[in-house]
């Protein structure tokens, strides 16, 4: 009787590269890596530039020579693009364009994220085992598993999200985000920290510039790019002289 397939959902975070890591070291089981890209526009990824690059140059390409698996980059149809630009169709702001997406209920992850994970994985068969990178030292994560086809390998060898890190670093294969935050997300992401927003504004200007260029269009329903402050405003206040040495945990406050 044939087994089922393996599959491991891989963000390029060190939890789900480490979960790669071990399957090969233990000879676990493993046919396919799964990346759902989000999209900024059909142009341009959604992922953070040093991320994507390493997606592309170091992750696939290791996946593919040196593991022997496929590596299945997944996009959804609609982008950012086409989530800022959505028109209202009911209720007091009604024909306005949506704006920037809330903190807390990002309708990026809803409408571009997961989209295309769902289709994928409606094409699998039901007995296939998904490798999923919850780590060993959360408990409430791994609690969910139970009942379903998901595993954690990073759990089954006793593996915590420290644990996990120096692996991908023992590799070469930790992603650079890593160097100015603890998390990877959208470059435009509404719950990025100080310290991701500053990278941006630092390090790739052009991109920031795209949602100061949103911020001034016409009928526009939400303008704020976090909680409190549009993209003109968060950019003044991190590039002000009191901002440049705060450190990364200083920074990374929501």
């Amino acid at each position: 009787m044939n087994r089922p397939k393996y599959v491991a959902s891989c963000s390029g975070g060190k939890d789900s590269v480490a979960t790669l890591l071990l399957a090969a070291q233990h000879n676990e089981p493993l046919d396919e890596a799964v990346f759902s890209e989000v999209m900024f526009d059909h142009a341009l990824s959604g992922e953070v530039p040093e991320h994507r690059d390493f997606i592309y140059d170091r992750l696939k390409p290791y996946c593919e020579n040196q593991l022997g698996i496929k590596f299945t980059v997944l996009r959804a149809d609609k982008t950012y693009d086409d989530v800022f630009h959505h028109i209202i169709v009911r209720g007091l702001h009604k024909g306005q364009k949506r704006g920037f997406v809330w903190p807390g209920m990002c309708a990026v992850n809803r409408d571009c994220k997961v989209p295309p994970i769902r289709k994928y994985n409606a094409t699998l068969s039901p007995d296939t085992i998904s490798y999923v990178g919850i780590a060993s030292d959360e408990p409430q994560r791994l609690a969910r598993l139970e009942g379903t086809n998901k595993v954690s390998l990073l759990d089954k060898y006793g593996y915590t999200e420290d644990d996990a890190l120096k692996l991908c670093a023992e590799h070469g294969l930790l992603s650079p985000i890593y160097d100015h935050c603890r998390r990877n997300g959208c470059w435009f992401c509404p719950n990025a920290s100080d310290a991701e927003l500053r990278h941006m504004l630092e390090k790739h200007p052009d991109l920031f510039d795209r949602l100061l260029e949103w911020e001034t269009e016409d009928n526009v329903f939400h303008r704020r790019i976090t909680r409190r402050e549009t993209p003109s405003e968060l950019k003044a206040r991190l590039l002000r002289p009191d901002q440049a040495g705060l450190s990364l945990s200083q920074k990374e406050v929501h």
